[in-house]
């Protein structure tokens, strides 16, 4: 082997170093019983509406998988006040209420059983405006009902005013920081990012969003109508951003599609967030939840290969289906599958036939 160059060498230790990057915090954080996949369409609702515990127990949008209670863009600054008290009137309502509802469910919501008293209730958030107000929400009452907070424009420059404004909040709720400033173009931030995420929070980070929206403005430009987003500069920022977090532990979710009057793109553009492993979509009507239900519901025949895989007794490689599985390189794709259909369920393709006898 021909010698290395100094600047090689210090390459080829750093690449070789990566799995240790992994702090001992960050391994000592206590499971949630939560997997991202339950986000599934996710709705922004602004804090000065007043639906929003209708929402919660489900006499509204009793589909919905998951809402984020906004105080940040949806507010605009002279309703603030406004937004923050009608917050806090919610949080006392659920509060008063509490045993009126059950915390959410793993299962689809199509297959909770119709006679139980007690709905399962959507995962619930709330994006603050910024650090600041984030601190100012760790002292309302009754705020550990959340499920959450989605932490908006966080990167290595605002990261350690999020750290701070996190130290008060309950160290199992969840966090979703939003990747959505220019100082993601950048991949060297990136890798800096996805390592300070590990050591920033004591509570767990839930998924990370991707903020389509802001990304474009970044660019000085808007997503076209006629195209998904993996067919502008934004999508291919977006195979990026997998890259440089997944191999790290996170979770994506996928960008906003603001287009109603365009299903059939909707769909093609789900496909991909689905083939992509994105973890949910954010819905900006009530007509696009189904398509997104729809969208993640595993086909019964993926399933049977998911299941095959992480079988007890499954072979090294093996044939199924006409396709060669290997557990080893698999498994990690196998057990997300599981994942996601306990969340959305499966849909008959006509090619199940599995059997547990491998």
């Amino acid at each position: 082997m021909p010698d290395m160059t100094t600047n090689e060498s210090s390459l080829y230790n750093y690449t070789q170093s990566y799995a240790n990057l992994i702090t001992d915090r960050h391994a000592l954080v206590k499971p949630h019983t939560h997997h991202p996949y339950q986000l599934g369409a996710s709705l922004y609702m602004p804090a000065t509406r007043q639906d929003i515990w209708q929402v919660i127990k489900r006499d509204k949008l009793s589909t919905i998988n998951s809402i984020i209670i906004c105080l940040e863009d949806a507010v605009s600054h002279s309703d603030i006040e406004l937004a923050l008290i009608r917050l806090q009137a919610l949080l006392d309502t659920w509060a008063a209420h509490v045993d009126m509802i059950n915390e959410p469910s793993r299962q689809a919501v199509d297959q909770i059983e119709p006679q139980s008293k007690q709905p399962t209730r959507p995962l619930v958030f709330v994006r603050p405006r910024n650090p600041m107000m984030l601190q100012k929400l760790a002292d309302f009452r009754h705020i550990g009902l959340l499920d959450g907070f989605v932490l908006p424009k966080v990167d290595m420059y605002s990261l350690s005013n999020w750290r701070m404004a996190c130290q008060n909040l309950d160290t199992d709720q969840l966090l979703m920081p939003t990747l959505e400033t220019a100082a993601l173009f950048d991949p060297h931030h990136n890798q800096e990012l996805a390592i300070g995420f590990k050591e920033a929070f004591s509570q767990p980070v839930f998924a990370l969003r991707i903020g389509g929206n802001d990304l474009f403005a970044a660019l000085r430009l808007r997503r076209p109508k006629n195209s998904i987003i993996y067919d502008t500069p934004i999508g291919t920022l977006a195979y990026q951003l997998l890259g440089c977090f997944v191999p790290h532990g996170f979770y994506l979710s996928a960008p906003v599609f603001e287009y109603l009057d365009q299903p059939t793109l909707f769909m093609q553009e789900l496909t991909c967030d689905v083939g992509l492993g994105l973890v949910g979509k954010t819905v900006i009507h009530p007509s696009q939840i189904a398509l997104v239900q729809q969208a993640y519901c595993v086909p019964a025949s993926m399933l049977d290969e998911a299941q095959a895989i992480l079988h007890s007794e499954a072979k090294a490689v093996f044939k199924y289906n006409n396709t060669m599985l290997e557990p080893a390189t698999h498994r990690a794709w196998a057990t997300e599958v599981v994942n996601r259909a306990e969340v959305f369920g499966t849909i008959n393709d006509g090619n199940s036939d599995y059997k547990p006898l491998l």
